[in-house]
């Protein structure tokens, strides 16, 4: 991974936009390293398993933030990360979490920002999408 993008900084913002929604995040530290994360709707918490390894804490983040920020608690309570979810309201959080990460640090390549964040390959469309959006905007500021 790329250092800039693991730094804390990138973490503190993700945190700066829960604690401003009213969102607990709670990192577990003593379960294996092949359990999700979670998110529980109705309480606004999220789960973090410190030591889930397949994709950055970062993107995790994100994604699990987004699903309280953009979600629907009425149709679904609990969300367990899966780097698979390639429907529905998890497809939607890997989106919205490509964007968030993509506002607070914006990469210099796609390549750069997908090793970065252990992005799965097959949302490479996306980042692909997200990153022209954001050179258009930088352009005309």
């Amino acid at each position: 991974m790329i250092d800039r993008y693991k730094s804390n900084d990138v973490i503190e913002s993700l945190e700066d936009v829960a604690y401003k929604n009213g969102i607990t995040i709670l990192d577990v530290y003593d379960l294996d390293k092949s359990t999700s994360d979670c998110v529980i709707m109705s309480v606004k918490t999220v789960f973090m398993n410190y030591s889930y390894d397949k994709v950055s804490y970062a993107f995790r983040l994100a994604h699990e933030i987004s699903h309280i920020l953009f979600g629907n608690p009425e149709s679904q309570n609990v969300y367990y990360f899966s780097e698979c979810g390639k429907r529905g309201e998890e497809f939607e959080a890997h989106k919205n979490a490509i964007e968030m990460l993509m506002k607070i640090k914006r990469p210099t390549t796609v390549q750069t920002f997908m090793e970065a964040y252990s992005i799965p390959s097959w949302l490479s469309e996306y980042v692909e999408i997200d990153y022209r959006r954001s050179n258009e905007y930088s352009k005309t500021r």
